[in-house]
Parts: structure tokens; sequence; C-alpha cells
């Protein structure tokens, strides 16, 4: 797929835009065959994002053990090549997946959050292709807060607590608290500038790692959600070290900074692979 001056725009300007029919028919066989592949050998930490509530559905990302095979349906795709056109990168690295399901016409929404709470870098060439199997109308998709890559760091969700998606991932930062951006716009349908698209299979959303994102619920009328993630990064990639002094996610995820590093070098970090 051509890589337009309109998708560079928005994807620079608003953090988030749409590749329609990114992937053909056999393409997003491709995709799904990884997709498959990674349900059938997953990660030791897969599991289910609230559990035991009505918003429980699966979620894995990360494996290292199935890291040829996603390496390897990016490479057969393009995906290397497409990602370097929307940033005129010279170098591509693979961050790596993320697997969702959400099924039975109940789960709600996910948290709204920024990927970059949860990682040691920023920069403007971070990443996110978020593709679904189903065609997936407006109000069933992701939602991306338009604009807001280059905005404030906020603290990250725990994912702990489905009564609270606020509720803080670190303990000790002067990062913001993330915004109740859902009870902001029950108030106020325009509180936040919000962007979506409806999705038919092979369509993509593109978004920057740093835009506050969430929702894409399912509903009786759209009751499963399959959905595949690649994330990536370029050459315009920096040291920004994670909080310290506690972490509310299960396990310390501070232990990805570099003390080596100083805060604003060009950051490589070592579990991502090259792909172009």
């Amino acid at each position: 797929m051509q890589v337009t001056e309109q998708m560079k725009l928005e994807l620079a300007r608003d953090g988030a835009t749409v590749a329609r029919g990114l992937f053909s028919p056999e393409r997003l066989k491709r995709m799904r065959e990884a997709f498959d592949y990674g349900i059938a050998h997953p990660s030791p930490q897969h599991g289910y994002a609230f559990a035991g509530t009505p918003d429980e559905h699966f979620n894995d990302y990360g494996n290292f053990d199935n890291r040829d095979v996603h390496v390897a349906t990016v490479k057969a795709l393009g995906l290397d090549e497409f990602v370097a056109s929307l940033w005129d990168s010279e170098h591509v690295w693979f961050i790596g997946e993320e697997l969702f399901i959400k099924k039975g016409g109940r789960a709600g929404r996910s948290p709204w959050h920024q990927d970059t709470s949860y990682y040691p870098f920023s920069g403007p060439q971070l990443l996110n292709i978020w593709t679904c199997f189903e065609k997936i109308p407006r109000k069933n998709a992701l939602e991306v807060v338009r604009g807001s890559h280059l905005g404030a760091q906020y603290n990250g969700t725990s994912y702990n607590d489905p009564n609270d998606h606020t509720k803080s991932l670190w303990v000790n930062t002067d990062w913001p608290l993330l915004p109740n951006i859902e009870a902001d716009r029950a108030r106020d349908p325009a509180s936040w500038d919000v962007v979506s698209w409806d999705l038919e299979p092979g369509d993509a959303l593109l978004f920057h790692s740093g835009s506050l994102h969430g929702g894409a619920p399912v509903t009786p009328d759209c009751p499963d959600r399959h959905t595949l993630v690649y994330r990536f990064y370029g050459d315009k990639l920096f040291y920004r070290p994670l909080p310290t002094g506690g972490c509310n996610y299960g396990y310390d995820i501070s232990n990805l900074n570099d003390p080596s590093l100083t805060p604003g070098e060009p950051f490589r970090a070592p579990y991502c692979t090259q792909v172009r």
C-alpha cells in the first residue's frame, strides 16, 4: 500500500490515521495465521484482563518465543517498508505484538491509556498498527484523543481495578494522573477531541504509541473482536526512564530502565528486533 502525504500528516499532527485496505484478503489471512499461532502458543504472562467481571477479555503480548513468526509476517507483508515510509526513517525496529479477544457481546471498554507510560522511551517515531479480523462499527472501534501524543505524559493505568480505570500504575511520579475521560464525556460529549473510524476487514488503525487511546467494546450487535497489534519504532527514539519507587502492575516494569543512559539519548531497545 502506498503511503500518502495525508496519512503522514494525520499521523504526525493527530497521532492517528486509518489505512484503508492495508491488508488484502490474502494479506489478512497471513495476519490471521500469525494471530492464531500466538493464541495457540501463549506467553507466560497471557491471561484475562479484568478477570471475573463483565469486562473480562483475553490479552497476551510480547511473546519472545513467537518473535520469529511475527517478524516473518512483518517482512512478508512489507510492513517494515510501509512503516519506514510513514516516517521517512532509514531504520525500523519491531517492538512486539499484542493480541486481544473480546467475545460474547459483553466485554466493555478498555481503559484510556498511553503505551509510553509502560516504556522507558519516547519520540516521534513510535507506531501501533491495530487491525481486527471482523467488521467493526465506529462505536465498537478503538478511540484516540487527537494530538495527545504531543501533550502530557500521564501516569499509566494499573489494569487491576475494574471500577477505576484511572488507578495509577506508578506510585512515585510527577506524571499527572490519567484523566477520567469517560466521566468528562458523559457530562460534555465535546470535552475531548476524540477520533475513531468504522473499520472493514483489511483496514488498520495507525497511531502513535503515546496517544491516549481506549475503548473497542463489544456489544450484542458486534459480539466478537479478535485484534492483532504490531508495534514499531524508528530512528527518532530517545531514552526517557520510567518512574521508580513502586509499581502497581503485578511486577515492577521499571527494570526496563537502562541506568547507563542519560535521558534524551538515542535509544535502541535490546529486546526489540531491527527489521529494516
